[in-house]
């Protein structure tokens, strides 16, 4: 299974006085952009995916359907509550185990946990440093899920350097 974790675009800060909760973050204009730039990206690399798993989150949903409209795929977002922003990797793995027929999904969510799953998937270990930054993209293979061997790191992007291959 090939496995994108694609971390959320640039969204309104913690401390703005309009928002209730980190949940009810959305994308600022500039987190739109970016992500539909890093997208296209995405696009531009023949990318297609099975399913694309989104955190219940508002930022992880608008990023997951910028994505999608991006890749043409809109029909493939499924809400993953395993990847909300205070979830474990415990509990994105075993939600992971019911789709363990997929050969590419994508993994729409937050750090640390995107971080942390990265790290796992490549060292059964969350002691690698994994600096997932906004709107950017990390590929891993792994022959299965759970994965028993460490995973293959197929690359990982900046939003930057997805935007410069448009």
């Amino acid at each position: 299974m090939r496995i994108y974790l694609f971390r959320h675009g640039e969204a309104l800060s913690k401390d703005d006085p309009s928002i209730s909760s980190d949940a009810d973050r959305p994308l600022i204009e500039e987190g739109v952009k970016r992500t539909r730039q890093a997208a296209e990206g995405l696009k531009k690399m023949g990318l297609s995916f099975d399913t694309i798993f989104t955190s219940p989150w508002l930022r992880a949903r608008q990023t997951a359907q910028v994505a999608c409209e991006v890749l043409e795929e809109t029909d493939r977002i499924q809400i993953m509550d395993e990847l909300a922003g205070d979830r474990t990797i415990e509990a994105v793995m075993n939600a992971l185990v019911k789709f363990s027929q997929l050969d590419n999904v994508m993994l729409v969510g937050h750090n640390p946990l995107l971080s942390d799953l990265a790290s796992y998937l490549l060292t059964h270990s969350t002691h690698m440093q994994a600096d997932l930054k906004k709107s950017g993209v990390c590929a891993i293979e792994v022959e299965r899920i759970p994965p028993k061997d460490p995973g293959i790191l197929l690359w990982m992007m900046t939003a930057k350097q997805l935007r410069a291959m448009r």
